[in-house]
């Protein structure tokens, strides 16, 4: 059994759409020795971002000439399906959730088939086994384990850095990489139709759910044709944990259309089951009276008005894109005292 670290470079994330310009990435042998190591371009086919709103701009490995002259993620598609699905390796990579979801937002621009494999995160076991630290890049980990950054941001450098950063805490606690996976379950992710699901992950997506369902408002442009005004929702905690983004989309929907997202058994008017049942689904399905009406996924989305293939494009998502989806962005104020001091009416 080998080991393969991956990364990946984008040109851009406009529109929570990562556009990849690289994937790099190091096969190793069982005792962490490097076998292989390859940088593979790719032309974005869109615009380089190459600043931020902090003023600090991004770091790219090569000219960008290099990547317009590579071929698109169409043509190299076959090659990282290969490597990322070889069923004799196991995939890792550093906070390897944001690399997944480029690749399945990828696959959603060019309407290719998703991705299916495993892999690990080392920023996750680097939290498990350092938990002294606050750091949680890769450059900085590497800078407190005394490892040299010469290239960050080079694809197959910055997984070169992953496999460094893995033999490092192998070597801290004495003890080989699977025993790390063993002692530290958290960190597994599977990709599998389009979604990412973390198995063991001990967040409570109910609380994020709610503390974000009191974030979101009613839209009034959207409340005059609502047909779910006050009505409540709730959804079983094994789709919320396995379907997060989802969830944080329907619960979007549900709170500008007027409803409301609630795990109150006596004021729910529907609920979602999903998977195995849960707790939660046991306790609703042994008092439902009749008052709660149990909906599959598709009902739901015709309730709420869900376009199902826009639906089935949030699993490619930034978090950041679905919490402020269809939220209007506040008007900026006019400087009223300058106003009045240049004579000036214009709001703009």
């Amino acid at each position: 059994m080998n080991y393969l670290f991956f990364d990946i470079e984008c040109a851009n994330c406009f529109g929570g759409h990562g556009k990849i310009c690289s994937l790099g990435y190091v096969l190793a042998d069982e005792r962490l020795n490097v076998l292989e190591q390859k940088d593979i371009l790719v032309n974005p086919k869109s615009k380089f971002h190459t600043s931020r709103g902090n003023g600090e701009g991004i770091e790219l490995g090569y000219d960008k000439s290099e990547f317009r002259k590579a071929p698109d993620f169409e043509a190299t598609y076959p090659i990282f399906k290969k490597l990322l699905e070889d069923p004799d390796v196991v995939v890792f990579g550093h906070s390897v959730n944001n690399d997944i979801n480029f690749l399945l937002s990828e696959c959603n621009r060019y309407k290719l088939p998703y991705f299916t494999f495993n892999a690990f995160d080392t920023q996750i076991l680097h939290r498990h086994f350092m938990p002294e630290s606050n750091e949680n890049g890769l450059g900085k980990i590497c800078e407190a384990f005394g490892i040299s950054t010469e290239n960050l941001h080079r694809s197959d450098y910055d997984a070169y850095l992953t496999l460094q950063v893995a033999k490092k805490m192998c070597q801290i606690k004495g003890s080989d990489l699977q025993g790390l996976l063993q002692e530290c379950p958290n960190a597994f992710y599977s990709v599998e139709n389009g979604s990412v699901k973390n198995h063991y992950a001990t967040v409570s997506y109910t609380k994020k759910l709610s503390g974000y369902a009191k974030f979101v408002k009613p839209d009034p442009r959207l409340l005059k044709r609502s047909r779910i005004v006050d009505k409540h929702f709730c959804f079983s905690t094994a789709f919320e944990k396995d379907r997060f983004k989802q969830a944080l989309f329907l619960v979007n929907a549900i709170k500008r259309k007027g409803g409301v997202y609630s795990q109150k058994i006596s004021k729910l008017d529907y609920f979602l089951p999903f998977g195995e049942n849960c707790m939660r689904t046991k306790n609703i399905m042994a008092v439902a009276d009749g008052h709660i009406k149990v909906v599959t996924e598709k009902q739901l989305l015709d309730i709420l008005e869900i376009d199902e293939s826009q639906y089935e494009e949030v699993k490619t998502w930034s978090i950041g894109r679905i919490r402020s989806y269809g939220i209007p962005k506040p008007k900026k104020q006019p400087n009223q005292t300058k106003d009045k001091e240049d004579g000036n009416t214009n709001k703009d």
